[in-house]
């Protein structure tokens, strides 16, 4: 082992050494921070000790798991491409569901079977997959998702995460989550 005396030779050896020392760092800050990619289990939410997620099939016991339904309304017919597909809300206490007859031709099921089209949460009782919730900071919320896709328009500020025909979006204001919104694309 060579002991450095000279100065001048300690500030060469640093200024070699520095560079990697620093890439190193950044490598490392990079994989801490980069979070997870988007899955199948992002786009489901634990209501009431049960699990909902987009796409799965509405019937009277997921009704039934979700609570006591504060409403029920038919929302509308939807355009998609040369169909439509029929929207229903149900609110309940803090989140409502949507649910749509989406591809019912496609998976050739009635036209009256229903999957679970959008999930809206407006508590923060209820958490997404990864633990965000109402409240929670514009920094949280990077720091678990990543900086996904942010939209500005309408006078209201979203943050969105996407995968194949889903979406995790959420709306802030003032650097805070106001709401959450996850919805399945109608071409799904």
């Amino acid at each position: 082992m060579h002991t450095i005396t000279s100065p001048r030779r300690a500030a060469f050896l640093l200024l070699l050494l520095l560079p990697a020392a620093q890439a190193d760092m950044t490598a490392a800050a990079a994989a801490r921070a980069a979070p997870a990619e988007m899955t199948e289990s992002d786009f489901a939410v634990a209501i009431n000790n049960h699990s909902f997620a987009l796409g799965e099939r509405w019937s009277e016991q997921t009704r039934t798991q979700a609570g006591t339904q504060i409403s029920e309304s038919f929302v509308g017919d939807v355009p998609a491409g040369e169909t439509s597909y029929k929207y229903y809300q149900h609110r309940y206490a803090g989140f409502d569901i949507y649910t749509a007859n989406l591809s019912w031709q496609k998976e050739q099921r009635d036209i009256d079977s229903y999957v679970i089209a959008q999930i809206t949460i407006n508590v923060p009782a209820i958490r997404t997959a990864r633990g965000i919730a109402i409240g929670d900071t514009q920094n949280v919320l990077i720091n678990t998702y990543g900086q996904g896709t942010t939209d500005d328009s309408d006078g209201q500020h979203w943050r969105s995460y996407e995968t194949k025909n889903k979406r995790l979006s959420f709306q802030l204001e003032h650097g805070r989550i106001i709401h959450i919104m996850m919805t399945l694309d109608t071409d799904s």
